[in-house]
């Protein structure tokens, strides 16, 4: 149990995104499950705008969080599956 615990902590610690979205003030938790992985996605895609500078500084520290984030936030699926706001009709 000992050894799970310490892998939880390290994965959600490396989970960057994950852990500020999740436990943060972010704003796509709730809506998507795998928020952190949405997140390191945006950034990627924003890198492709022509005025992305702040997003192409920040996509190599995104490829190394997402499959990072996508471990973390598998492993917190039902708190955010619990979490998720209802859909809005």
């Amino acid at each position: 149990m000992r050894i799970v615990g310490i892998a939880l902590t390290i994965t959600l610690l490396t989970g960057c995104a994950t852990a500020n979205e999740t436990f943060g003030t972010g704003q796509l938790c709730g809506i998507h499950p795998y928020c952190g992985v949405s997140v390191d996605l945006q950034v990627l895609k924003a890198t492709t705008e022509d005025n992305a500078t702040i997003a192409r500084a920040l996509a190599p520290f995104a490829v190394i969080d997402l499959p990072l984030s996508f471990v973390a936030d598998t492993l917190i699926l039902p708190y955010t599956i619990f979490h998720m706001r209802p859909a809005e009709e």
